[in-house]
């Protein structure tokens, strides 16, 4: 399975405005009394999860940070088929903590409906026919993947508003007209809380946009569930695209091989390594999310921005001039790690031994241009150049940074090579733009660097453990 979790992962921007909140008696599909009356509300810009948190993102939170797993998971791991359902059996207190972790926050019952329905009053997400076939989960007995139901797409583009789960938001369940600065917002711990969308048993009428109801925060329920949301441009810890790569065994190391050029004397002998499951990001760390991180934690921006100020043409391009420590400050605040050798290894070659990760054919990557004739591509620039998880410029544009000394093969993860504390040299994966040729764009060539070397061809990419329940099913 390649790619990042189909949930709130993937945002919608709402920008900011006025809409019509709530409804009158005559005006809609049999409205009950608390949605009215009907009144304009003024919305700030914010971001919102095009779909409810997912089993599988709940799930990284939990091993993140040791928060109880939802009960109805059994001895603690995702029910079989389910890690793309909405999580459920959480209660307002773990939907909080989650959205803390994660960076952002629940959406408060005004901005949710916003999000649902825009500034033109529609009775249901995607307008004002009724709901059918691929508008939303409803009438039903069971909660369905995410994103499963096109149809019901809101203005924005979220979907699953209109039934599966209900939503928790921050806000307390209190009369209209909504204001935010009247105390809801600041609820007491028994105060019920405003759960929105409607759930998978739910009819037409409880699916509206301003359909609203109250729950005590420590509701516990199948049918309850919640969506993430955020400060425009904010960092969250579900951003990242990560790709698994399943458990198993690689072979490191290469033999000289023609095609390839001469191997390394440093890649023998050729060796088999188990490699754990885990997860590495798609692509190298940007300049604009190495960005972020120096804006929220005062750590010093790479020499290449003029006065600490990121050039935005160099935004979506790999970050460089960045050390070993730098690399893996940054994989601390984001929650996660820098990948070990084996481990990179295994993401850009398989099992199949390839040469390069895309096989063993023709070029394609940004690799032999030199370091006077070349400099980095925005990264994702070489589709072609997968690795066969998915992964991307594994060959070329910067090195990579692993967590790993260099050592002589065989590899031994327990030899004391992934000890942060040596201060040996640290091992750098993937050619660049600036190698001479293909032969240090094999999957098995390894380069070697002081951790405080900083270069314009040197970057990294975060990893992360794979959690143990979803390791049982790769």
């Amino acid at each position: 399975m390649t790619g990042s979790f189909d949930g709130s992962s993937a945002w919608r921007e709402i920008p900011a405005g006025k809409f019509t909140m709530g409804s009158d008696p005559a005006a809609e599909h049999a409205p009950d009394p608390d949605e009215a009356p009907a009144h304009r509300v003024a919305c700030a810009a914010f971001r919102i999860g095009r779909t409810p948190v997912t089993n599988a993102e709940y799930a990284v939170f939990v091993a993140a940070t040791d928060h109880p797993a939802p009960s109805h998971w059994p001895r603690g791991a995702i029910p079989d088929g389910r890690e793309f359902h909405p999580v459920t059996y959480v209660s307002w207190d773990d939907a909080v903590a989650f959205c803390v972790w994660a960076g952002g926050f629940l959406p408060a019952e005004a901005q949710w409906e916003r999000a649902a329905r825009g500034d033109g009053g529609r009775t249901w997400p995607w307008g004002n026919e009724p709901p059918g076939a691929g508008h939303g989960t409803f009438e039903g007995s069971d909660t369905v993947p995410v994103g499963r139901s096109p149809r019901g797409a809101g203005p924005f583009g979220a979907l699953d508003q209109a039934g599966n789960a209900w939503e928790w938001t921050s806000s307390a369940y209190r009369a209209y007209p909504y204001d935010a600065l009247d105390g809801r917002e600041d609820g007491s711990p028994w105060e019920p809380r405003v759960v929105r969308g409607g759930a998978f048993i739910h009819g037409p009428g409880q699916i509206r946009c301003s359909y609203r109801y109250g729950m005590l925060p420590g509701v516990v329920d199948h049918y309850v569930g919640f969506r993430l949301a955020a400060r425009p441009g904010a960092r969250l810890a579900l951003d990242a695209d990560l790709v698994v790569v399943p458990a198993g065994e690689v072979l490191l190391g290469n033999d000289p091989c023609p095609s390839g050029g001469p191997a390394s004397a440093a890649e023998a002998p050729p060796h088999a390594v188990f490699v754990e499951a885990a997860q590495l990001a798609a692509t190298s760390v940007t300049n604009e999310e190495y960005r972020v991180f120096t804006q929220e934690t005062g750590h010093p921006a790479p020499p290449h921005w003029p006065d600490g100020v990121m050039p935005e043409v160099l935004a979506r391009h790999p970050v460089t001039y960045v050390d070993w420590f730098d690399a893996t400050a940054y994989c601390r605040w984001a929650g996660a790690r820098l990948p070990t050798e084996a481990e990179w290894e295994k993401g850009a070659r398989g099992t199949d031994a390839r040469l390069y990760p895309w096989g063993d054919d023709e070029p394609r990557a940004n690799v032999g241009a030199g370091a006077k004739g070349g400099g980095t591509s925005p990264v994702g620039s070489y589709p072609e150049g997968a690795s066969p998880y998915g992964l991307l410029d594994m060959a070329g544009n910067v090195w990579e940074w692993v967590s790993s000394a260099f050592e002589p093969y065989p590899y031994d993860a327990a030899d004391g090579r992934e000890d942060p504390e040596t201060g040996s040299p640290r091992v750098l994966r993937g050619g660049s733009y600036a190698s001479p040729d293909l032969r240090f764009a094999r999957c098995a060539a390894r380069s070697r660097s002081a951790p405080g070397r900083r270069s314009p061809h040197i970057g990294f990419r975060i990893a992360r453990d794979q959690t143990p329940d979803q390791r049982s099913r790769r």
